[in-house]
Protein backbone atom coordinates (compact mmCIF):
# COMPACT_ATOMS: atom_id res chain seq x y z
CA UNK A 1 0.00 0.00 0.00
CA UNK A 2 1.33 3.40 -0.60
CA UNK A 3 2.28 5.55 1.42
CA UNK A 4 0.94 8.83 -0.42
CA UNK A 5 -2.33 8.90 -2.83
CA UNK A 6 -1.15 12.54 -4.80
CA UNK A 7 2.10 13.75 -5.13
CA UNK A 8 3.26 17.80 -6.10
CA UNK A 9 6.23 18.70 -7.05
CA UNK A 10 7.24 22.57 -7.63
CA UNK A 11 10.12 24.23 -9.53
CA UNK A 12 9.96 27.20 -7.77
CA UNK A 13 11.25 30.71 -8.97
CA UNK A 14 12.15 33.99 -6.98
CA UNK A 15 12.12 36.11 -10.45
CA UNK A 16 10.84 39.67 -9.98
CA UNK A 17 8.83 39.38 -13.27
CA UNK A 18 5.82 37.52 -14.53
CA UNK A 19 7.09 34.68 -17.19
CA UNK A 20 5.08 31.49 -17.86
CA UNK A 21 5.33 28.38 -20.44
CA UNK A 22 9.13 28.27 -20.59
CA UNK A 23 12.59 28.24 -18.42
CA UNK A 24 13.33 29.58 -15.48
CA UNK A 25 9.71 29.87 -14.31
CA UNK A 26 7.06 28.02 -11.81
CA UNK A 27 6.75 24.41 -12.92
CA UNK A 28 4.63 22.00 -11.15
CA UNK A 29 3.75 18.56 -12.02
CA UNK A 30 0.69 16.58 -10.21
CA UNK A 31 -1.37 13.85 -10.40
CA UNK A 32 -2.78 10.82 -7.47
CA UNK A 33 -0.24 7.46 -7.40
CA UNK A 34 -2.84 5.88 -10.25
CA UNK A 35 -1.81 8.23 -12.94
CA UNK A 36 0.66 7.13 -15.83
CA UNK A 37 1.69 10.75 -16.65
CA UNK A 38 1.73 14.24 -14.00
CA UNK A 39 -0.50 17.04 -15.05
CA UNK A 40 1.86 19.53 -15.60
CA UNK A 41 1.57 23.67 -15.26
CA UNK A 42 3.36 26.92 -15.05
CA UNK A 43 2.10 29.81 -13.96
CA UNK A 44 3.16 33.66 -14.46
CA UNK A 45 3.69 34.68 -10.69
CA UNK A 46 4.12 33.04 -7.37
CA UNK A 47 0.74 34.02 -6.10
CA UNK A 48 -1.03 32.23 -9.10
CA UNK A 49 0.74 29.21 -8.39
CA UNK A 50 0.38 29.06 -4.68
CA UNK A 51 -3.58 29.69 -4.78
CA UNK A 52 -3.38 26.35 -7.72
CA UNK A 53 -1.48 24.29 -5.08
CA UNK A 54 -4.16 25.72 -2.13
CA UNK A 55 -6.80 24.30 -4.29
CA UNK A 56 -5.41 21.40 -4.94
CA UNK A 57 -4.41 20.83 -1.16
CA UNK A 58 -7.89 21.55 -0.60
CA UNK A 59 -9.29 18.95 -3.07
CA UNK A 60 -7.61 16.00 -1.86
CA UNK A 61 -7.43 16.82 1.98
CA UNK A 62 -10.99 17.12 2.19
CA UNK A 63 -11.29 13.47 0.00
CA UNK A 64 -9.16 12.08 2.91
CA UNK A 65 -5.91 11.41 0.60
CA UNK A 66 -2.65 11.91 1.47
CA UNK A 67 -0.20 14.30 -0.08
CA UNK A 68 3.26 14.65 -0.51
CA UNK A 69 4.32 18.31 -1.72
CA UNK A 70 8.08 19.29 -2.41
CA UNK A 71 9.44 22.47 -3.62
CA UNK A 72 13.18 23.13 -4.59
CA UNK A 73 14.60 25.82 -2.78
CA UNK A 74 16.24 25.50 0.86
CA UNK A 75 13.98 24.90 3.51
CA UNK A 76 16.98 25.87 6.08
CA UNK A 77 19.78 27.65 6.32
CA UNK A 78 23.56 26.84 7.87
CA UNK A 79 23.76 25.43 11.53
CA UNK A 80 24.55 29.17 13.25
CA UNK A 81 23.02 31.25 10.95
CA UNK A 82 19.70 31.51 13.07
CA UNK A 83 21.50 32.16 16.34
CA UNK A 84 23.25 34.82 14.90
CA UNK A 85 20.03 36.40 13.89
CA UNK A 86 18.62 35.47 16.98
CA UNK A 87 21.57 37.71 18.69
CA UNK A 88 21.43 40.19 16.32
CA UNK A 89 17.73 41.19 16.61
CA UNK A 90 16.56 40.12 19.78
CA UNK A 91 13.95 37.56 18.52
CA UNK A 92 13.01 34.70 20.57
CA UNK A 93 15.58 31.52 21.27
CA UNK A 94 12.66 29.75 22.61
CA UNK A 95 11.42 28.10 19.45
CA UNK A 96 13.25 25.92 17.00
CA UNK A 97 15.60 27.45 14.86
CA UNK A 98 14.28 26.55 11.51
CA UNK A 99 10.65 27.74 12.69
CA UNK A 100 12.49 31.41 13.88
CA UNK A 101 13.98 31.91 10.08
CA UNK A 102 10.46 30.98 8.67
CA UNK A 103 8.27 33.11 10.97
CA UNK A 104 11.11 35.97 10.85
CA UNK A 105 10.88 35.67 6.78
CA UNK A 106 7.48 35.10 6.45
CA UNK A 107 7.13 38.76 8.33
CA UNK A 108 9.20 40.67 6.69
CA UNK A 109 9.02 39.43 2.43
CA UNK A 110 6.46 41.23 1.16
CA UNK A 111 5.17 39.83 -2.44
CA UNK A 112 3.66 41.59 -5.28
CA UNK A 113 5.23 45.16 -4.01
CA UNK A 114 3.51 47.84 -6.18
CA UNK A 115 0.39 45.68 -7.78
CA UNK A 116 -2.24 48.04 -8.67
CA UNK A 117 -5.62 46.82 -6.92
CA UNK A 118 -7.12 44.53 -9.53
CA UNK A 119 -4.32 43.90 -11.18
CA UNK A 120 -2.70 40.91 -11.73
CA UNK A 121 0.17 40.11 -9.32
CA UNK A 122 3.53 41.47 -10.56
CA UNK A 123 5.93 38.96 -8.95
CA UNK A 124 7.70 41.98 -7.71
CA UNK A 125 9.11 41.36 -3.54
CA UNK A 126 11.18 42.84 -1.26
CA UNK A 127 13.55 40.30 -1.02
CA UNK A 128 17.00 41.62 -1.60
CA UNK A 129 16.25 44.97 1.01
CA UNK A 130 15.30 41.97 3.52
CA UNK A 131 18.87 40.29 2.94
CA UNK A 132 20.62 43.46 3.02
CA UNK A 133 18.97 43.90 6.71
CA UNK A 134 20.02 40.86 7.60
CA UNK A 135 23.43 41.23 6.72
CA UNK A 136 23.71 44.40 8.38
CA UNK A 137 22.55 42.99 11.48
CA UNK A 138 25.41 40.44 11.25
CA UNK A 139 28.48 42.22 9.48
CA UNK A 140 30.85 43.84 11.61
CA UNK A 141 30.88 46.58 8.64
CA UNK A 142 29.75 46.95 4.82
CA UNK A 143 33.21 45.70 3.39
CA UNK A 144 32.98 42.58 5.74
CA UNK A 145 29.24 41.95 4.95
CA UNK A 146 27.54 38.64 4.90
CA UNK A 147 26.42 36.27 4.56
CA UNK A 148 24.00 36.73 1.49
CA UNK A 149 25.73 37.86 -1.37
CA UNK A 150 25.43 38.94 -5.43
CA UNK A 151 22.38 41.48 -6.14
CA UNK A 152 21.17 42.53 -9.96
CA UNK A 153 24.29 45.03 -10.69
CA UNK A 154 21.76 47.81 -11.54
CA UNK A 155 20.54 47.96 -7.60
CA UNK A 156 23.10 48.99 -4.84
CA UNK A 157 22.56 47.76 -1.51
CA UNK A 158 25.29 48.46 0.79
CA UNK A 159 25.46 45.48 2.87
CA UNK A 160 25.18 42.81 -0.03
CA UNK A 161 28.85 42.37 -1.57
CA UNK A 162 28.48 41.04 -5.23
CA UNK A 163 31.11 38.29 -4.29
CA UNK A 164 31.08 35.55 -2.44
CA UNK A 165 32.29 36.73 1.21
CA UNK A 166 34.99 34.97 2.92
CA UNK A 167 34.01 31.31 3.58
CA UNK A 168 32.57 30.09 6.27
CA UNK A 169 31.09 34.01 7.06
CA UNK A 170 32.22 35.60 10.83
CA UNK A 171 29.16 37.06 12.03
CA UNK A 172 29.33 39.94 14.09
CA UNK A 173 28.08 38.24 17.33
CA UNK A 174 30.52 35.44 17.26
CA UNK A 175 29.25 33.23 15.19
CA UNK A 176 30.45 31.03 12.08
CA UNK A 177 28.39 30.56 8.98
CA UNK A 178 28.77 27.83 6.48
CA UNK A 179 27.74 28.53 3.06
CA UNK A 180 26.21 25.19 2.52
CA UNK A 181 24.33 23.14 4.45
CA UNK A 182 25.33 19.39 4.92
CA UNK A 183 22.58 18.34 2.37
CA UNK A 184 23.43 21.22 0.14
CA UNK A 185 27.31 19.19 0.17
CA UNK A 186 25.48 15.61 -0.28
CA UNK A 187 23.45 16.75 -3.55
CA UNK A 188 25.56 19.37 -4.77
CA UNK A 189 23.23 22.31 -4.97
CA UNK A 190 23.52 26.05 -4.34
CA UNK A 191 24.10 28.42 -1.69
CA UNK A 192 21.08 29.28 -0.08
CA UNK A 193 23.13 32.73 0.58
CA UNK A 194 23.32 33.60 -3.20
CA UNK A 195 20.79 36.05 -4.86
CA UNK A 196 20.99 36.30 -8.33
CA UNK A 197 22.48 34.98 -10.79
CA UNK A 198 23.51 31.17 -12.02
CA UNK A 199 22.29 29.04 -9.00
CA UNK A 200 20.70 31.86 -6.69
CA UNK A 201 19.15 29.78 -4.53
CA UNK A 202 18.97 32.45 -2.31
CA UNK A 203 16.14 34.28 -4.27
CA UNK A 204 14.24 31.53 -4.53
CA UNK A 205 14.37 30.60 -0.65
CA UNK A 206 13.66 33.83 0.60
CA UNK A 207 10.41 34.29 -1.46
CA UNK A 208 9.53 30.61 -1.31
CA UNK A 209 10.13 30.03 3.13
CA UNK A 210 7.48 32.74 3.40
CA UNK A 211 5.05 31.03 1.03
CA UNK A 212 5.79 27.66 2.52
CA UNK A 213 5.53 28.77 6.46
CA UNK A 214 1.94 30.43 5.23
CA UNK A 215 0.91 27.04 3.31
CA UNK A 216 1.75 25.21 6.28
CA UNK A 217 -0.08 27.36 8.28
CA UNK A 218 -3.04 27.97 7.03
CA UNK A 219 -5.79 27.13 8.92
CA UNK A 220 -7.33 24.84 6.44
CA UNK A 221 -4.64 22.53 6.72
CA UNK A 222 -2.45 23.31 9.58
CA UNK A 223 -3.38 20.64 12.03
CA UNK A 224 -3.16 17.86 9.11
CA UNK A 225 0.20 18.79 8.06
CA UNK A 226 4.35 18.51 8.67
CA UNK A 227 7.31 19.14 7.08
CA UNK A 228 10.03 16.49 6.91
CA UNK A 229 12.75 15.89 8.59
CA UNK A 230 11.85 19.35 10.48
CA UNK A 231 8.45 17.92 12.38
CA UNK A 232 8.63 14.32 11.78
CA UNK A 233 11.77 13.43 12.34
CA UNK A 234 13.52 10.57 10.14
CA UNK A 235 11.01 7.58 9.06
CA UNK A 236 11.37 4.14 10.98
CA UNK A 237 9.05 2.12 8.78
CA UNK A 238 6.85 2.38 6.49
CA UNK A 239 3.70 3.77 8.28
CA UNK A 240 6.02 5.98 10.10
CA UNK A 241 3.53 8.72 9.75
CA UNK A 242 1.11 10.02 12.15
CA UNK A 243 -2.28 8.78 10.71
CA UNK A 244 -3.66 12.64 11.42
CA UNK A 245 -1.01 13.80 8.95
CA UNK A 246 -2.48 14.12 5.59
CA UNK A 247 -0.10 16.88 3.57
CA UNK A 248 3.74 16.59 3.81
CA UNK A 249 5.98 19.00 3.06
CA UNK A 250 9.53 17.93 1.87
CA UNK A 251 12.55 19.52 0.34
CA UNK A 252 13.55 18.40 -2.96
CA UNK A 253 16.26 19.34 -5.80
CA UNK A 254 15.30 18.21 -9.34
CA UNK A 255 19.20 17.47 -10.11
CA UNK A 256 19.28 14.51 -8.20
CA UNK A 257 17.44 12.98 -10.59
CA UNK A 258 17.92 12.89 -14.66
CA UNK A 259 15.66 15.19 -16.18
CA UNK A 260 12.46 13.53 -18.52
CA UNK A 261 12.88 14.17 -21.95
CA UNK A 262 11.48 17.70 -22.40
CA UNK A 263 12.04 20.73 -24.41
CA UNK A 264 11.92 23.00 -21.35
CA UNK A 265 14.15 21.00 -18.53
CA UNK A 266 12.20 22.51 -15.91
CA UNK A 267 8.81 20.91 -16.77
CA UNK A 268 11.28 17.60 -17.49
CA UNK A 269 12.75 18.08 -14.34
CA UNK A 270 9.63 17.92 -12.16
CA UNK A 271 7.88 15.18 -14.27
CA UNK A 272 11.06 12.92 -13.26
CA UNK A 273 10.33 14.01 -9.86
CA UNK A 274 6.77 13.30 -9.78
CA UNK A 275 7.44 9.60 -11.58
CA UNK A 276 10.53 8.96 -9.83
CA UNK A 277 8.07 9.60 -6.09
CA UNK A 278 5.07 7.53 -7.49
CA UNK A 279 7.21 4.38 -8.98
CA UNK A 280 8.78 3.95 -5.25
CA UNK A 281 5.87 4.67 -3.84
CA UNK A 282 3.91 2.11 -5.60
CA UNK A 283 6.61 -0.32 -4.49
CA UNK A 284 5.86 0.65 -0.94
CA UNK A 285 9.87 1.75 -1.06
CA UNK A 286 9.14 5.76 -0.92
CA UNK A 287 9.08 5.75 2.99
CA UNK A 288 12.67 4.25 2.46
CA UNK A 289 13.76 8.31 1.19
CA UNK A 290 12.93 10.13 4.45
CA UNK A 291 15.05 7.61 6.72
CA UNK A 292 18.36 8.89 8.61
CA UNK A 293 21.35 9.59 5.84
CA UNK A 294 23.51 6.66 6.04
CA UNK A 295 26.55 8.59 7.04
CA UNK A 296 24.41 10.87 9.60
CA UNK A 297 25.31 9.04 12.72
CA UNK A 298 22.03 9.13 15.46
CA UNK A 299 21.89 11.71 17.90
CA UNK A 300 25.66 13.74 16.52
CA UNK A 301 25.66 16.92 16.13
CA UNK A 302 25.22 16.82 11.65
CA UNK A 303 21.81 14.71 13.13
CA UNK A 304 20.52 17.44 15.35
CA UNK A 305 22.13 19.96 13.29
CA UNK A 306 19.79 19.16 9.98
CA UNK A 307 16.47 18.14 12.50
CA UNK A 308 16.27 21.26 14.50
CA UNK A 309 18.01 24.02 11.59
CA UNK A 310 18.71 22.91 8.40
CA UNK A 311 17.05 20.45 6.99
CA UNK A 312 17.41 17.74 4.35
CA UNK A 313 16.73 17.28 0.44
CA UNK A 314 14.30 14.01 -0.63
CA UNK A 315 16.64 11.31 -1.92
CA UNK A 316 20.20 13.29 -1.53
CA UNK A 317 21.80 10.68 -0.50
CA UNK A 318 21.54 6.55 0.65
CA UNK A 319 19.51 5.83 3.86
CA UNK A 320 19.34 3.49 6.57
CA UNK A 321 16.06 1.97 6.66
CA UNK A 322 16.09 -0.18 10.02
CA UNK A 323 16.96 2.63 12.60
Amino acid sequence: MSLFDFYMMVDWSGAARRRANRPDCIWIAQGPTTADDPVTDSFFSRTEAIQAIRALLAKEVKAKRRVLICFDFAYGYPVDFAAALVAATGKSDQILPWLMIWQFLSHTIKDDEGTAPGAKPNNHSNRFEVANRINAHLSADPESAGPFWCAPQEAAYLYIPQKQPPQPFQAAQGYVVKGLRLTDEHAESGSPFRLFGTASVGSQSLTGITRLEQLRNDPEFAAVSAVWPFETGWATQAKWLPAHVSVLHAEIYPSVQDPKPDTIKDRGQVRAMWEWARDLDRQNLLWCQFCRPMDIQPGSKEDIAIQLTEGWILGASPTIRNQ
